[in-house]
């Protein structure tokens, strides 16, 4: 989850409907508990109804969420490489070589 944003607040309304759903049970909410996972999912329906996102369509804001995850990483990984690189460029055995550009690294050019 490290590095998304809930832009529309929709975490809170989860977590709302989570205390609705234990407040009614009057005990915390267990995977296990059948009715309770059941009364949260309802919450969670009307949550989604009020938003405009329709059951259908949560397969394609998965992927839309998946799609932003890969890409933090990557970037993520970009950074400690170009960080790696300058670290190794300061030592002194590495002095008199040439530093390799971030596109000569892709993958795809050794396959």
């Amino acid at each position: 989850r490290r590095g998304l944003i809930d832009s529309q607040g929709i975490e809170d309304l989860q977590m709302a409907a989570l205390d609705k759903v234990e407040k009614e049970l009057k005990k915390p909410l267990l995977r296990n508990d059948k009715k309770g996972i059941a009364l949260l999912t309802a919450e969670f329906d009307k949550i989604n109804q009020k938003l405009g996102i329709r059951k259908e369509e949560l397969p394609k804001y998965e992927e839309q969420l998946e799609l932003k995850i890969a890409k933090a990483q990557l970037e993520e990984l970009k950074k400690d490489a170009l960080e790696a690189m300058e670290t190794q460029k300061k030592r002194e055995e590495f002095k008199d070589e040439e530093m390799p550009t971030v596109k000569s690294l892709d993958i795809r050019n050794f396959i």
